[in-house]
């Protein structure tokens, strides 16, 4: 199996051996962008899901960090294949919240196969690199991807159960080529757990139109203490508060969740807590509540 990793830092697993997988599956990208974690099995016997995990770079605890979307899949083009749909979506979507960003340009197809054993193969054009980048931002740029990917994978049900999911990038079909300037893709890459977002919010969505309730949940770090959520108005006086009971996963993070009976009208929702050095860390997102 073709190896994918960045020099120095950015070396983040041991390469892989193997037959290199076919790409079986392309989409177009296309500005618009898949969302969470629903399956079904299509005619061929492929898994198509419905929702898309694509992951963006936002602030957080005054440092860029990962953050994460659900994505509706049919907004995608031709989603022949989920990984190649979000991997898509993560270069040329724009993220609903507008406190996020990509750090790639947006390209027009993308290639995507898996292996028996768990590496993802995904085929980008040249393009998708941006020259710009400094080297944190080559970092964030490569986890970006290595999340959404992988991510995606697990969601649709198409990596091994206990497999350690990794991924190898081809540039236009070659491996081993430098990116971003001065990156060398010569081994594979891992998700890095330390550069996610320690708290963040996957419902309401940004920008939401919730009928009379609205759900809020979201997940956050085992280190982070003290979590609390508040809905305000417009005006930012608060409407509804509470605590973010957290329910343990045993992978390192735990989830939160709340149903909450509103008033029709524009809100903002926060969610907020402690990291283990007693900063703040916190997400929020625009929602509005209309008649049920």
């Amino acid at each position: 199996m073709l190896a994918l990793s960045a020099v120095g830092a950015l070396v983040l697993g041991a390469c892989g051996t193997g037959p290199e997988p076919a790409l079986e599956g392309t989409v177009s990208a296309s500005g618009a962008a898949p969302a969470a974690s629903t399956t079904a099995s299509t005619a061929d016997g492929r898994v198509a899901t419905t929702k898309l995990p694509v992951y963006w770079v936002g602030r957080a605890d005054g440092e860029e960090r990962l953050f994460r979307e659900f994505r509706d899949a049919s907004e995608a083009a031709a989603a022949v294949d989920p990984i190649a749909a979000a991997a898509a979506l993560m270069t040329g979507a724009t993220p609903e919240d507008p406190d996020y960003r990509t750090l790639w340009s947006p390209v027009d197809r993308v290639g995507a196969s898996t292996s028996p054993g768990g590496t993802i193969t995904v085929d980008l054009p040249s393009e998708a690199f941006r020259p710009d980048l400094d080297d944190r931002e080559v970092r964030l740029a490569l986890q970006q991807l290595a999340h959404t990917v992988t991510a995606t994978a697990a969601t649709a049900g198409l990596l091994p159960e206990g497999s350690a999911a990794e991924v190898v990038v081809l540039v236009d079909g070659r491996p081993d080529e430098e990116v971003f300037g001065s990156v060398r893709l010569d081994g594979p890459l891992r998700p890095d757990e330390a550069l996610e977002a320690p708290l963040w919010l996957d419902e309401p969505r940004q920008d939401e139109r919730s009928e009379g309730t609205l759900t809020l949940s979201g997940r956050a770090l085992d280190e982070v203490r003290d979590c609390r959520w508040t809905v305000a108005g417009p005006d930012g006086e608060r409407v509804s508060s509470g605590t973010a009971d957290e329910v343990p996963r045993g992978d390192g993070t735990a989830g939160f969740r709340a149903e909450l009976e509103l008033e029709p009208g524009p809100y903002v929702v926060t969610v907020v807590g402690r990291d283990a050095e007693g900063g703040t860390v916190r997400d929020d997102k625009d929602v509005e509540v209309v008649p049920g």
